[in-house]
């Protein structure tokens, strides 16, 4: 499935367009779309990825094993609210 994933990510969007800042969300949000798995919200960087088959993915590929404290964002309610709030306002919106 990484190879897919891949495959699919540098044949359809070769062209950055802010898909790692600003607009990581509506990317998660594609591969969500295309491959399933889940979206997450990594809390330190403040960035949105997805998780298909246990590996976590955004525009730039696989996202190596870090010390970000990933959220899934359907469950970002209960982990933290406000930050919720500002988060669909300041990126989603």
């Amino acid at each position: 499935m990484n190879d897919e994933v891949l495959d699919f990510i540098h044949r359809r969007f070769p062209k950055d367009c802010n898909w790692t800042s600003g607009n990581c969300y509506y990317f998660a949000r594609i591969l969500n779309a295309r491959f399933g798995g889940t979206i997450y919200y990594g809390v330190e960087a403040g960035h949105f990825v997805t998780e298909i088959d246990g590996r976590f993915y955004d525009w730039t590929g696989e996202i190596p094993d870090n010390d970000d404290l990933y959220i899934i964002w359907s469950d970002f309610d209960s982990y933290d609210p406000c930050q919720k709030m500002r988060i669909v306002r300041d990126c989603i919106l």
